[in-house]
């Protein structure tokens, strides 16, 4: 999809150049665009393109909107007074809570215009009825996957479904979550037929039809949980089994055990390389370029969520802002759940150092080196963490930068400092199992199907297999219910909405959560070797800034100001 668009863009500016004998419109006539399969794939193309915005995919959704939780966190501490969303100072008139909202309804717009188009042309017109039906179920599948982003973030927002082509339909109350969330389901059960199989699109640029109903099981067990409680865990382990039963996705990996699956999972993303035989990333937001020539397709991943390097003298080592750190919450988390006993436990915290020992995601989510000029070369070099700083992190939680997307894999040539080739993933196949996990739990209790889903995911980065009927893990619901939400957030950090995820489990564990940030108490794990160690950090470290500022009406973005100015029958969110 992203050569498409380059392609469009190269055929755009390679045109006459003789502009002056060009005649000038503002928008193409209705009737006239959408003759054959190439327009109207062009037109498929510019609904994509918009996942691709900073507003959206390139930047805000994963960085700027949502850091400042109990696993990621913004870094400088020059910037503690800043006024942005992702330390809780931000106000309705905040750019990047506007651009991501802009963005959002872009892409909504350019799905409805290009849905309601596309129903008044013929089969022929369209290159045949089949394709037809693929443009027009891949349109709502990203349109429901636009509401996900708004209701995610938002909650309430008004639910536009035609066209905003003037002023005139611009007025339009909010939604409630309910109403937004059945029309995200009727977009996706639309699409569900319509959408290609992930074997014949052959590419995770694309919707497939497993990725929607992977979208389905994720939008049902999102409205299971709060506020909407929409009790339909039923309805998600069916579609979460459906993607199973489809044999079209595996992990990568998992069959090989000396195979580092996770961590070449995303080398291979980070190289522009597809893994068509696993299919493991079901979707990804592409990019392409450096932003040097005359397409401009790129995102920040790696770059401003990435491995810190700030020299700019050394061209065989990218420059990279890394504006996010990885806390020690999330580190800990790595450290729980795959010891056999408490003699192992201690053993893990105060002898065993070795890197390529217990949960490989550990030293690939956290990087376990940092960049350092040679004094006497001027090269950069990786100065790897010693038994000392592993010992360290073990005991008080280590605080780094997330190693999960690495700019060093870009293939693309020179590199840039704000602009990356690397891809964003919107759907996992190990997000699939783990969703199937959750659902069945709710349902059923930790069965053996719950069980043999999560320790795919588990074995697959080396953690110990879990048992049934483990005390304080798998002997009951509840246990199962947290054991769960820890193994998400291994596998799935930085790549799930956060805040979501908080969220749905309830407002109170919302706020606990992020403010934890600042809890000044001994870890939970009496294994902990450092009697100095705390949970989270100092009021004067900038990581804490956001459990001190986040209140009440943080548990939604406001509605941008923009909005209101021109939809003036939408109200402001509550609280704000």
């Amino acid at each position: 999809m992203k050569k498409l668009i380059y392609i469009l863009l190269s055929a755009g500016l390679c045109t006459s150049c003789n502009f002056l004998d060009t005649e000038i419109y503002d928008n193409p006539d209705a009737e006239t665009i959408y003759q054959d399969e190439t327009s109207c794939m062009s037109g498929l193309a510019g609904v994509y393109d918009v996942l691709g915005y900073a507003g959206a995919y390139g930047q805000y959704l994963w960085g700027d909107l949502d850091s400042g939780t109990d696993i990621l966190v913004y870094n400088r501490s020059y910037g503690k007074d800043n006024l942005q969303p992702n330390l809780y100072t931000h106000n309705n008139t905040d750019g990047y809570i506007k651009d991501c909202w802009l963005a959002l309804y872009d892409g909504i717009n350019r799905a409805n215009d290009f849905i309601d188009l596309i129903n008044q042309r013929t089969d022929e017109q369209c290159g045949s009825a089949r394709n037809k039906k693929m443009y027009i179920a891949e349109a709502r599948a990203l349109r429901a996957l636009y509401y996900m982003n708004l209701v995610a973030y938002w909650g309430e927002v008004p639910l536009r479904l035609t066209p905003t082509r003037d002023l005139t339909t611009q007025l339009l109350e909010k939604s409630p979550q309910e109403a937004i969330y059945a029309q995200i389901i009727r977009d996706l059960k639309a699409a569900e037929s319509g959408c290609l199989p992930a074997d014949e699109l052959n590419a995770p640029g694309r919707i497939s039809r497993t990725t929607v109903q992977a979208l389905l099981a994720r939008a049902y067990i999102w409205q299971s949980g709060y506020p909407v409680y929409a009790d339909t865990w039923e309805e998600a382990r069916t579609y979460a089994k459906k993607v199973i039963d489809s044999n079209l996705h595996h992990l990568y990996g998992e069959t090989d055990p000396a195979h580092q699956g996770y961590r070449d999972l995303f080398i291979n993303m980070c190289s522009n390389r597809y893994d068509l035989e696993a299919r493991e990333s079901m979707f990804e937001v592409e990019f392409y370029g450096n932003g040097m020539d005359r397409s401009n397709e790129c995102g920040k991943v790696g770059l401003y969520i990435g491995i810190s390097q700030g020299v700019t003298t050394d061209p065989d080592v990218p420059y990279a802002y890394a504006w996010y750190d990885a806390t020690k919450i999330l580190y800990r988390l790595y450290l729980e759940d795959g010891l056999e006993s408490d003699r192992d436990a201690e053993r893990e915290y105060k002898v065993n150092v070795a890197k390529d020992k217990g949960d490989q995601r550990r030293w690939w989510t956290f990087a376990d080196y940092t960049y350092k000029a040679n004094a006497k070369t001027g090269k950069i070099e990786k100065n790897y963490l010693t038994d000392a700083n592993l010992t360290s992190a073990n005991n008080y939680g280590r605080t780094g930068n997330p190693g999960k997307w690495r700019a060093e894999y870009d293939p693309v040539r020179p590199w840039a400092r704000n602009n990356s080739s690397i891809n964003f993933p919107i759907m996992r196949f190990a997000d699939v199992l783990l969703m199937f996990a959750e659902a069945e739990n709710e349902l059923n209790g930790p069965t053996d199907e719950c069980i043999k889903a999560l320790n795919r995911v588990r074995e697959r980065s080396n953690a110990r297999t879990l048992l049934q009927g483990e005390a304080g893990r798998t002997d009951n619901k509840e246990n199962m219910r947290q054991l769960l939400f820890r193994e998400q957030t291994r596998e799935l950090c930085f790549e799930v909405p956060r805040h979501m995820e908080l969220r749905r489990r309830g407002e109170q564990f919302y706020f606990d959560r992020i403010r934890m940030l600042y809890d000044q108490t001994a870890p939970e794990n009496p294994n902990c070797g450092a009697s100095s160690a705390t949970v989270g950090y100092e009021r004067s470290d900038v990581r804490s800034v956001p459990a001190y500022n986040i209140s009440e009406r943080n548990l939604y973005l406001p509605i941008p100001q923009c909005e209101l100015s021109t939809n003036t029958i939408c109200k402001q969110n509550e609280r704000w």
